[in-house]
């Protein structure tokens, strides 16, 4: 959904880490790294990572963290089922969300914690998280931690404002179809669509008017219509079956807007082909 300035990119995100010693990540909308300085984790999260379902857990924390900046649209602080410190920053641009900064692996000054979890996950996995690969990690206190996630969010609105990453309005829209003509079986809504996509009614209907030539209700309608032939052709499913396929429960009201469509009744349509 974005398009991105590498060579920009790594020089922000080297200027963050070289002030802060945080580990600092780019992601996508759809929470796939872009890029990270620097390129490898620290060793503890390396060996933690090691086991299936520990990695599992790092993927849990990291995703509640997502859902959180999500709904809340501001950065968010946490620590790890590991008791390490993460941050999350979401980049949004016009209501739309373009992904996140997120920077981690950190340790509190007092971080007794982070052993004691170490030694009883070594224990119950078989992991090996040496005091050594501890001491090697980053430490801050929550001071500097707070100023490191102002930075970040700062980082954020500059990777937008100086388009070292942007928005691409082709990709949406490919992402946009895709999405409905994926839940057309669904009850699918303005409202859903907004909240999958993070953007507001006013832009979706813009977007809607400038690539379909019709508001987005008129859209979703269409290709309800669309799937409706194929399965009145291709098919022998009842029309109240069809209608149910392309989330129609009234039968009558899916009879209705098909004969406004296509001049005839879904009956005399599949008589005719």
């Amino acid at each position: 959904m974005i398009d991105v300035s590498m060579d920009d990119l790594k020089n922000v995100l080297r200027d963050f880490y070289n002030v802060t010693k945080f580990l600092v990540v780019l992601y996508d909308s759809d929470r796939n790294i872009i890029y990270a300085y620097p390129e490898h984790m620290c060793k503890f999260c390396e060996a933690v990572r090691t086991n299936n379902t520990l990695a599992e857990k790092c993927f849990a924390c990291d995703n509640i963290g997502f859902d959180i900046c999500d709904k809340t649209r501001k950065p968010y602080i946490y620590k790890c089922h590991m008791s390490v410190i993460e941050a999350i920053a979401p980049i949004y641009a016009n209501e739309v969300n373009m992904g996140y900064l997120m920077f981690g692996q950190i340790l509190e000054n007092d971080y007794k914690e982070v052993y004691e979890k170490a030694k009883a996950v070594s224990q119950a996995y078989n992991v090996e998280l040496t005091d050594d690969i501890i001491s090697e990690m980053t430490v801050a206190d929550m001071l500097y931690i707070n100023s490191a996630v102002n930075m970040m969010t700062m980082c954020a609105s500059y990777l937008y404002t100086n388009e070292i990453i942007r928005n691409n309005p082709d990709i949406f829209v490919y992402q946009l179809k895709n999405y409905i003509r994926a839940h057309l079986h669904t009850d699918i809504s303005i409202k859903t669509i907004c909240k999958n996509f993070y953007i507001s009614q006013t832009k979706l209907y813009k977007i809607s008017r400038d690539n379909f030539n019709m508001g987005i209700s008129d859209y979703i309608r269409l290709e309800r219509i669309k799937k409706a032939k194929k399965l009145i052709v291709n098919t022998n499913d009842s029309i109240s079956q069809i209608a149910s396929a392309v989330g129609i429960k009234d039968t009558n009201y899916f009879i209705r807007i098909f004969k406004q469509a296509e001049g005839v009744t879904p009956l005399q349509y599949r008589k005719s082909m």
